[in-house]
């Protein structure tokens, strides 16, 4: 079976720009995105690194089939994993926590990625976006 054409479009080597909104843990400000996506079983693994003037998040995502789980430096690891599907060419990404949830999108065109990421807290309250990523594909990847 050929890999689906919408995961292989993610793939690649990925940095640009992003707008950080404010929550209970961060500030809002920029900050620069560094995201590496390369495949893994039944899906891709997604190294992520977010710069700011005051610090550094460093994360670790797998999607494997339906499923995704996130690591990050805050410190909170995944009870239960996350879902992982596609709206047209999407990739969504969802996880719930005892201490909120979070919706991350990403779609890529050509060599363009866009990350948009929303929060909840409580998991039950009306999303609000936490990040906003445009995003280039460093020279010499596909």
């Amino acid at each position: 079976m050929a890999p689906d054409r919408r995961l292989v479009s993610l793939l690649g080597e990925w940095t640009g720009a992003e707008e950080v909104f404010p929550t209970a843990w961060t500030d809002a400000g920029s900050a620069h995105g560094a995201l590496t996506i390369e495949p893994g079983p039944d899906g891709i693994l997604l190294d992520y690194v977010e710069l700011r003037e005051d610090g550094r998040l460093v994360a670790h995502g797998v999607v494997a089939g339906a499923g995704f789980w996130w690591f990050d430096t805050y410190g909170f690891t995944p009870d239960v994993p996350g879902t992982a599907e596609w709206d047209d060419d999407t990739l969504v990404l969802c996880r719930r926590t005892a201490r909120g949830s979070t919706v991350m999108r990403l779609r890529a065109a050509g060599d363009a990625l866009a990350l948009e990421l929303d929060s909840a807290v409580p998991a039950d309250a009306d999303p609000v976006p936490l990040v906003r990523g445009a995003y280039t594909r460093r020279d010499g990847q596909d």
